[in-house]
């Protein structure tokens, strides 16, 4: 049979997906390894099929989507998903007898919430083999989850990215501006200006990065010193309680500390953080399971704090 002009693909559906999710027709082109002008004519024919703009495009300036489009991206990735579905070979999932489950976690996240949970995973999901997958920038992680690149995100961010699939709010994370004491008491005495003070802040990505800059600025900070990344937080607070630095840090980190008298915080209170958990709409049944048992592990862990 033979294709009508007016007739669209998969494949223009899944260049505008990749276009939408990455915000930018150039990191499309580049990740589906075809041209810039080829993403944008498949966009064109696609909306001169639909009858409207799914972006709102200027040169020099990051491609929007049109409230048409937002509600197409729903419909597209649904109609991905369903085809994909059908034409995946159920096996790519298995290891022997096991089913694989990428999972993509933080470090801290790792040690808190799922080493304990271990146990129960392997008792009551045998079948199950987890393969742990560092823990992505913000702005990766949807077009990550499309491609199946990983099967769950637990993470926690500023401003969750309500477009993920499946995504899951597990409450905030309250944050805390935190120094030593004797740095504190210097600071609050004038004898050191807080602009002045080198600060080191954890490593999530730079949107998150993004963020904990603005919660600074909110609170009427702008420290001199080019703010430095690390990307464990437990190495930052070693450092600031050595009186070589301030931070943001959780207060569910830094709690024990401050009862101890290693750490005093300092400014206003500042906005939290949010706990999420996401899940491909690829992703084999198991990760439902996983999910479950960490959603679980997470609450029963925030009731008892």
């Amino acid at each position: 049979m033979r294709q009508r002009p007016s007739d669209f693909t998969l494949r223009q559906l899944d260049i505008f997906v990749h276009a939408a999710r990455m915000g930018s027709f150039a990191l499309a082109a580049e990740k589906l390894g075809i041209s810039q002008p080829a993403v944008s004519d498949h966009i064109g024919t696609l909306e001169r099929h639909l009858g409207h703009r799914l972006f709102e495009r200027r040169r020099g300036t990051t491609p929007l989507l049109t409230r048409e489009g937002i509600d197409m991206l729903h419909r597209a990735e649904s109609l991905l998903t369903t085809s994909q579905a059908m034409r995946r070979d159920d096996r790519s999932d298995l290891v022997g007898d096991m089913v694989k489950i990428r999972l993509s976690i933080g470090i801290r996240s790792r040690e808190i919430h799922l080493k304990p949970l271990l146990p129960r995973i392997y008792r009551e999901l045998p079948h199950v083999e987890l393969e742990i997958v560092p823990a992505l920038p913000i702005g990766q992680v949807a077009a990550a989850l499309a491609n199946r690149d990983i099967d769950r995100l637990r993470d926690s961010v500023g401003r969750p990215p309500l477009r993920l699939p499946n995504i899951h709010l597990l409450g905030d994370v309250p944050i805390l501006l935190v120094a030593a004491p004797e740095m504190a008491h210097l600071i609050e005495g004038g004898a050191l200006r807080i602009e002045d003070v080198q600060f080191i802040l954890p490593d999530f990505g730079v949107i998150a990065e993004q963020w904990l800059e603005r919660q600074l600025t909110g609170a009427g900070i702008h420290p001199h010193r080019p703010i430095r990344y690390l990307e464990y937080a437990d190495v930052i607070q070693g450092i600031v309680e050595d009186g070589m630095g301030v931070s943001i840090l959780m207060e569910e980190q830094v709690a024990p500390a401050i009862v101890a008298g290693r750490l005093v915080t300092l400014g206003p209170e500042l906005e939290p953080m949010r706990r999420i958990i996401a899940r491909s709409p690829m992703a084999p049944r198991a990760a439902e399971e996983i999910e479950r048992l960490l959603i679980q592990e997470i609450t029963s862990k925030t009731r008892t704090r």
